[in-house]
């Protein structure tokens, strides 16, 4: 072998470890800066679930599991008294309108006007044939409601409940658009829908507790 020759053989695995180097030290350095990243990169945010509006909602209905949706914001980002998946506000109605995406909070749920008035309680409204005396019946009084129907109203009237306070009374508007005055009383479940039945087919009337 030639002294060329020898050279050239010597210098190939030279270059060849020169190469693995540049090599091994271009991805060193890659590590180094995904690693630099890694550790200047903020973690992420806390978060935390909250209920929204499913779609844009009135105050009108109460209301239903399909009207709300879950979703995750910035610790930050969450209002005060946000409900999260854990409250069950169906059922309930709002203080107003709400736009879709819109966090629920406890303000913007309507408390139940008879909560005051025992567990279980619920409003239900008695429309009247006529306006009542003025100050005869106030909230706080305490009525029972008779129903009176049959032709002529021969028939003679009948207790649908008793004993019950009354929430609040709205009077017949000076324009005429309502027929009589307004009771809502404080009943139970079963007495609301004696009410509502009673409604439809008789007079009702109210009988002031003394």
């Amino acid at each position: 072998m030639t002294g060329v020759s020898r050279a050239t053989a010597h210098a190939a695995p030279v270059r060849a470890l020169a190469r693995h180097r540049r090599v091994l030290g271009a991805v060193c350095a890659a590590l180094a800066l995904t690693g630099a990243v890694l550790v200047l990169k903020p973690p992420p945010a806390p978060s935390t679930e909250v209920l929204v509006a499913a779609r844009s909602l009135d105050a009108l209905s109460a209301l239903s599991p399909s009207d709300l949706a879950v979703r995750s914001l910035p610790r930050e980002a969450v209002p005060d008294q946000a409900l999260g998946p854990g409250d069950d506000p169906a059922g309930r109605s709002l203080t107003g309108p709400v736009a879709r995406g819109e966090v629920l909070t406890r303000a913007r749920i309507a408390e139940p006007v008879a909560r005051a008035y025992g567990p279980g309680m619920v409003a239900a409204p008695v429309r009247l044939p006529r306006a009542l005396p003025d100050g005869l019946v106030s909230p706080g009084s305490r009525v029972d409601v008779l129903a009176a129907g049959g032709a002529g109203g021969a028939r003679p009237a009948r207790t649908v409940v008793e004993d019950r306070p009354v929430v609040s009374v709205a009077e017949p508007d000076s324009a005429g658009t309502s027929a009589g005055a307004l009771v809502v009383l404080a009943v139970r479940p079963a007495e609301a829908r004696d009410l509502a039945g009673h409604a439809a087919a008789s007079r009702l009337s109210v009988a002031l507790r003394s």
